[in-house]
């Protein structure tokens, strides 16, 4: 079993990370991508030298099995550490280029920018066999179990290294200006190489993954073909290197079409290169909200769609000639293509990572870190140096710039269509569905809801926990069920309260939701299990009657009152007789107000006389015996017209016979019906009440039914004298021919 980094050890960890990060992401820009693009465009390269400098990026994971035999001798740390150091000394003779430049000697600089950038990535390669252990180690914490957080925390580094790329890309921008000179290329190629090793020193300071390096001595071959033995594996490899191979095609050329098509300066690229860096912030921003709840499958769809997108507008558009003069058009066109690219293509690249991370056991963490960046590797390279030369052919053959270009990203935009329709095909690894996934990333309420459980997950003490769970109470995400429920495991009361009303204000709750539930109204009698047997009512959850059936013989008089009223709700007609035994023996007004009103829900006549028996008890409050009358009335169906005038006899009892008196005048009754009602009425309210005539008045109908002869009955019993139920008897007897009775 592994020993975890403790909570303080894996925040200062992922600390020293972050700032090597930072100064790593300033510096690549300034020695990598977009720049060695322009300095080579800069000395007359052609495509097909920009198809192999971007290819040489990929050339990076082709020597990681190199890496990986390292390892064996020293710690992933060192080899990381010192290739990162090494990679940077290889771009040192890319600094003399203007020199031989100066001289005539083109062909020879753009030579030697060939051979520093293939130095660079050599070395980088050898050291990014360190980089999927330490991820690993810092999004799980190096525990047996993944942390909750795995996802965002693999996202955050993303969302890092985008906005330092980005301050980067401004500070490149003003560097090169409209058309730098090949020193000013040069210049910022050594600020790069000055802030990257200045990142290095931070690299040494994170904790070794010891258990991330696996302890086998398998040679890369027999390691390759256990892992793709395994279709899950296979299936996720092969389209992720698909889609590299895509992106690799369709990402490198942007600045060229910028620059070719639409002849924009070198700042401009550079622009183009912050708003892509806009574009992975975004998408960072989006992902390390959902990543961890919606699950990486439908992001890793969703994002190669929208990088598909972003390639539609070249492939599609007419021509750049109606552009030409439109160079605000121009700049929101490309701006626009940029950050789409950016935004679906590192989503894609994230979303596989956390796909890779979720896919692969930590032990095999290493080992398999080869053959994912060995996929990337291929399909990157092979994707820019294959476009380079496809360019190249295009041209020869008499197309247009604009016209190469529309036919280069068609057939790329082909080619991604059948790629994303095979990954339906991929594992789903409990995630939800892309339907569902969409549905999140359209709603602000969902993205809202997400931020809140990413803040609560943040929380440092139980008064912030229950803030957070009260406006998340608000939102009525049903995606917050999982993470809700983990919070009934809480010590503090309060907590529990509020994770539980949250849960109460979803519509509707899955099954594990209502099986937490259930094991909440066993285990919290006393606490908050009333709050679950609530909720299970509300939900209509019939697997719930057991054990709500067995909470009306507990002692806790809350959980007894919530228990009859979710298992009348619920339509459990096998828990009346209990329901009626529990309000007949209880002496807890708060049970009895309770019962009633679940025996007023099951609508049963053969109820009432329950009630009525709770009426004749000696020490009754009256607003339970107010309560026990409007729950007869609601069962005999007359509750909605009944508790207005209820409500004026309890608050005035002369106003409320007055009213009730108006109201029978109103009613169609024959002349000597209402004659013998109102006769009825004024013995039954004198200073010594006399029931009889009302209760001859109720047997006296065209239709004598169960409930009639029940009111008669308990209206001449010397022990019920409550004043309320007389008045629903005198009620009663005006809508005789209106009463439900089954």
């Amino acid at each position: 079993m592994s020993v975890p980094l403790s909570s303080q050890k894996l925040s200062k960890a992922r600390s020293t990370f972050n700032i090597f990060n930072l100064f790593n992401s300033f510096s690549f820009v300034f020695v990598s991508g977009s720049i060695i693009t322009l300095f080579a465009l800069r000395m007359g390269a052609q495509n097909s030298i920009i198809g192999l400098l971007n290819a040489l990026v990929y050339i990076t994971f082709f020597m990681l099995p190199l890496g990986k035999r390292l390892v064996r001798r020293t710690s992933i740390i060192k080899i990381f550490g010192w290739g990162w150091v090494i990679r940077y000394i290889m771009l040192l003779p890319i600094l003399f280029t203007p020199v031989l430049a100066s001289k005539g000697n083109m062909g020879l600089a753009i030579l030697l920018l060939i051979i520093g950038t293939a130095g660079f990535h050599i070395s980088r390669g050898v050291a990014m066999i360190g980089n999927n252990p330490v991820l690993g180690l810092l999004s799980s914490g190096g525990g047996d179990k993944p942390r909750s957080d795995q996802g965002r925390y693999l996202v955050n580094v993303s969302v890092v290294n985008s906005v330092a790329a980005i301050f980067a890309n401004i500070v490149l921008a003003f560097l090169l200006g409209q058309q730098a000179s090949l020193w000013t290329y040069a210049i910022a190629i050594g600020i790069g190489i000055l802030s990257g090793l200045l990142g290095c020193v931070f690299l040494f300071k994170v904790p070794e993954p010891e258990s991330f390096s696996g302890n086998n001595e398998q040679s890369l071959w027999n390691v390759t073909r256990e892992a793709l033995l395994k279709p899950e594996f296979r299936a996720f490899i092969f389209t992720f290197m698909l889609l590299s191979f895509l992106s690799g095609m369709g990402r490198a050329f942007l600045p060229v079409y910028a620059k070719e098509v639409f002849a924009q300066g070198d700042d401009a690229i550079m622009v183009y290169s912050i708003v892509a860096g806009l574009g992975s912030i975004a998408m960072g921003l989006i992902t390390r909200l959902v990543v961890d709840r919606l699950g990486s499958k439908p992001l890793f769809i969703i994002y190669s769609m929208i990088g598909l997108i972003s390639f539609l507008p070249i492939a599609l558009i007419p021509g750049s000639g109606a552009l030409m003069g439109a160079p605000a058009i121009i700049g929101l066109f490309l701006s626009v293509v940029h950050f789409l690219s950016s935004f679906g293509f590192a989503g894609e690249e994230n979303a596989g990572q956390v796909y890779y991370f979720g896919l692969v056991p930590k032990e095999k963490m290493l080992d398999l870190a080869v053959i994912y960046n060995l996929a990337y590797g291929i399909g990157g390279s092979l994707g820019s140096f294959l476009g380079g030369g496809l360019l190249e052919i295009f041209s020869n053959v008499g197309l247009s710039q604009a016209g190469s270009f529309r036919l280069y990203y068609a057939l790329i935009s082909v080619v991604l269509v059948f790629v994303i329709y095979s990954m339906r095909n991929l594992p789903h690894m409990g995630a939800k569905s892309v339907g569902q996934s969409l549905s999140v990333l359209f709603s602000p309420r969902e993205l809202r809801a997400f931020d809140l459980l990413t803040r609560l997950d943040q929380s440092a003490s139980a008064h912030e926990e229950v803030r957070i769970l009260q406006e998340l109470g608000k939102s009525e995400s049903k995606l917050t069920q999982k993470e809700l429920v983990e919070y009934l495991h809480s010590p503090r009361f309060e907590v529990r309260s509020e994770a539980l009303l949250a849960l109460e204000s979803i519509p509707e709750l899955d099954a594990e939701t209502i099986g937490a539930l259930i094991r909440e109204v066993r285990t919290n009698v006393y606490s908050t299990a009333y709050v679950a047997a609530r909720i299970l009512g509300k939900q209509r959850s019939d697997v719930a009657i057991p054990v709500l059936i067995d909470s009306l013989k507990e002692p806790d008089y809350m959980l007894q009152s919530m228990a009859m009223i979710a298992l009348a709700r619920l339509g459990a007609r096998q828990a009346i007789p209990e329901i009626e035994e529990v309000i007949r023996s209880t002496e807890n007004p708060r049970v009895r107000i309770s019962g009633a009103y679940a025996l007023e829900l099951f609508g049963s006549i053969d109820s009432i006389p329950s009630l009525i028996s709770c009426l004749k008890a000696e020490d009754r409050p009256a607003n339970v015996s107010d309560e026990l009358v409007l729950a007869i009335s609601g069962i005999l169906g007359i509750d909605k017209e009944f508790y207005l005038l209820y409500s004026e006899f309890i608050d005035d009892a002369k106003s409320g016979v007055a009213q009730l008196t108006a109201h029978a005048h109103d009613v169609l009754l024959e002349k000597k019906r209402l004659e013998a009602w109102m006769a009825a009425i004024q013995e039954l309210f004198a200073a010594k009440p006399n029931p009889i005539p009302l209760a001859r008045l109720l047997l006296n109908t065209t239709r004598i039914t169960g409930s009639l002869l029940i009111l008669s009955d308990a209206l001449l019993d010397p022990k019920l004298e409550y004043p309320g139920f007389n008045f629903l008897c005198a009620y009663v007897a005006l809508h005789t021919e209106n009463l439900r009775d089954f």
